[in-house]
């Protein structure tokens, strides 16, 4: 793709908004109440202070890809909620609403609700990609990392580079796991991995900006297809901008056939504002990386938003932090402070922070700049931050990295304003990987007003993807006994969090691997123990996990804590495969396979099961939970991904284990 003309130039150094709107009011700030019998959501709305709109509401699957037409209309002047009666529990629901005036959208929000909406158990596969400026220096670091991702659900694969390695190397390994996991989801980047640039375009409007912009969702691209022939653009101000065929920067402005990964990136090149080194400062953010997902950080969940451009002609660029920081933490719950952002983020905790303003590659009009944060410890853990140049964030002293470096940093960053980022999804579970994902795919699904650069390379997530909203203090001190040949014993301290309810067991057979959940019954909270004794004999890995039912202003979801993990040999009894009450009849048809294999599940009564492959190397992958309906069950697969080869089809509802082989051509 050639050169991006921007028909009106906004140069965002310096500009104040002339206009009564404020950026405030082009979000709607949601939140959700539930009610379990009769089951119903009730969503309600801050009152806009500008407009005087007719809302519109719409409702779809979280994964659906359009809203369809309105499901109620709201135009009574005044109201502020609608009820939502076709919901049941244990469920989530995604909802758009859209103020109109005169038939224009002029305020929008987005909220996830659910009703005790379910716990996610396995997130899918990771590709850590480390750095090996840190493989020694950081090891134990490391590997609390790779533990931490483990007990949080994920599988983790972890490769080792040089930063001078070809970004196409890179890529290579990733594609390859790609290949062989299906269920692959995430590259999380740590340190300064080699960094692809892409495009020609200036996403902040400034002419001397155009050309190049770092672009890490390359490596989460794998099915599309990028090129260096096209773009031949040397006018930008900076060395690192400039584009021309075969110098290794792709052309694409638009991010080929979207992004089938999640990708984060924590990096502390180049920042030598900060006295301390690389290795030092990867040190102090994993050490509150995990200080954070063990629950023991002192933060309020809260946020902070200083906004600097204001309404901007419709762009409203800190209706990012309106809209998405209200079904998180909720509306009042919302500070706004002009001037006084990093002081502010020095003198309290906050959970979410956005800033924005006049920008250059290391400060903001109105926030400060980059040296201001080694003196000003940030005691956010969510950063949102938007103004020119720093976007464009692997430079010297990067204002966006900025906050990630401080002596109590901060936990992610990204540049959100061109375009508009969705974060919504967070309040029931998700992380803030997948709204990186999300907003790397949204052209249309997402809409705003103005949502200039959707879909481009530029935009990237600095930090852990892996990150969530809500962590239990974890259960306690792990011990595992063998009796002989009866399986595995195991005893825990409960979680010091008074609220869990209960807690999840689950088995893998690498430490990083796959972990299957053992238990389809949530054990209550006074349960210590539990009997593992159907396996196959061998080394195990075991995990208990705690779940609380988390309360939000989406409402509320089964919320799982980071799991406590040991090993031990594992001798099970003769009877490696138990059949008992369900009964359950397993096919797989056609068999060979080539694109799509059709799953038979015949029960004859309901129950909850887990499915998962297995390959002949023993690796477990494409895990899902099931509910399956007494009689029959009929799903597909798809498997043209899947690389030749023998699998097994393994269903395993707690009762009994049921396995089907087959074969990939």
């Amino acid at each position: 793709m050639g050169r991006i003309s921007i028909l009106i130039v906004l140069l965002l150094a310096g500009f104040s908004s002339a206009y009564a709107q404020t950026a405030e009011d082009v979000a709607v700030e949601l939140r959700a109440v539930t009610q379990l019998s009769p089951a119903k959501i009730t969503l309600h709305w801050k009152p806009n202070a500008f407009y005087v709109p007719t809302y519109y509401i719409f409702k779809k699957a979280k994964t659906a890809t359009s809203w369809g037409t309105s499901i109620a209309t709201v135009s009574t002047v005044g109201a502020d909620s609608f009820v939502d009666n076709s919901v049941v529990v244990d469920s989530a629901y995604e909802y758009q609403v859209a103020g109109s005036v005169s038939g224009s959208t002029v305020t929008v929000g987005y909220i996830y609700a659910g009703i005790k909406a379910p716990a996610i158990h396995n997130r899918g596969a990771l590709v850590l990609v480390v750095d090996s400026t840190f493989t020694t220096a950081c090891a134990p670091e490391i590997q609390k990392l790779m533990g931490d991702l483990s007990c949080d659900g994920w599988q983790v694969i972890r490769h080792d580079f040089y930063r001078t390695s070809a970004v196409t190397t890179v890529k290579a390994a990733i594609t390859n796991d790609y290949a062989k996991h299906p269920d692959l989801a995430a590259v999380l980047l740590l340190g300064h991995v080699p960094v692809p640039y892409s495009g020609d375009q200036n996403p902040d409007g400034h002419p001397d900006h155009l050309g190049a912009w770092p672009a890490d969702v390359y490596y989460g691209s794998i099915t599309g297809t990028w090129t260096d022939v096209t773009v031949n653009d040397v006018s930008a101000g900076y060395a690192a901008n400039k584009n021309t065929p075969a110098d290794g920067k792709w052309d694409q402005i638009a991010i080929p056939s979207g992004a089938q990964l999640q990708v984060g990136r924590i990096d502390f090149y180049d920042m030598p504002a900060f006295t301390t080194s690389e290795v030092t400062m990867m040190k102090s953010y994993l050490a509150k990386d995990h200080m954070y997902k063990m629950d023991s950080l002192a933060m309020r969940h809260r946020g902070i938003v200083s906004d600097n451009f204001g309404y901007f002609s419709g762009e409203a660029f800190a209706s990012n932090g309106w809209r998405n920081f209200a079904p998180i933490i909720g509306a009042d719950s919302i500070t706004v402070t002009p001037s006084a952002f990093i002081s502010s983020l020095a003198a309290g905790t906050y959970q979410w922070a956005y800033a924005t303003g006049g920008g250059s590659f290391t400060s903001a009009s109105g926030i400060g700049s980059t040296t201001d944060f080694t003196t000003n410890p940030v005691n956010g853990i969510f950063c949102i931050a938007f103004g020119s140049y720093f976007g464009d964030w692997n430079v010297t002293n990067s204002f966006l990295r900025a906050p990630l470096c401080s002596s109590t940093p901060a936990l992610t960053n990204c540049w959100a304003g061109r375009p508009n980022w969705f974060m919504h999804h967070m309040a029931l579970g998700d992380n803030i990987g997948y709204t990186a994902k999300l907003t790397h795919n949204n052209t249309a699904t997402y809409g705003t007003m103005y949502n200039y650069g959707a879909g481009w390379v530029h935009i990237a997530l600095m930090g852990d993807l892996s990150l969530r909203t809500d962590y239990i203090q974890p259960a306690r001190s792990l011990a595992i006994t063998t009796p002989s040949g009866d399986g595995a014993h195991l005893t825990w301290t409960a979680s010091a969090d008074p609220a869990v309810i209960g807690y999840y067991i689950y088995r893998a057979d690498t430490a990083y691997g796959y972990y299957q959940r053992l238990n389809t019954t949530m054990l209550s909270s006074t349960t210590t123990t539990y009997h593992d004794y159907v396996g196959i004999s061998g080394k195990k890995y075991y995990q208990v996990r705690p779940v609380k039912l988390q309360s939000t202003p989406s409402g509320a979801y089964y919320n799982l804590g980071l799991g406590v993990i040991d090993s031990v040999t594992v001798s099970f009894g003769p009877l490696e495969v138990v059949t008992v009450t369900p009964e359950i009849t397993l096919g797989v048809f056609p068999n060979p396979a080539q694109e799509n294999l059709t799953v038979s599940v015949h029960t004859n009564t309901s129950v909850l099961a887990n499915m998962y492959m297995v390959n002949m190397a023993g690796v477990q992958f494409m895990p899902v939970t099931k509910q399956l309906n007494a009689g029959e069950n009929m799903y597909s697969l798809d498997i043209a991904n899947m690389p030749p080869g023998m699998y097994s089809l393994v269903v395993n509802t707690g009762a009994n284990v049921t396995v089907k082989k087959w074969v990939k051509l």
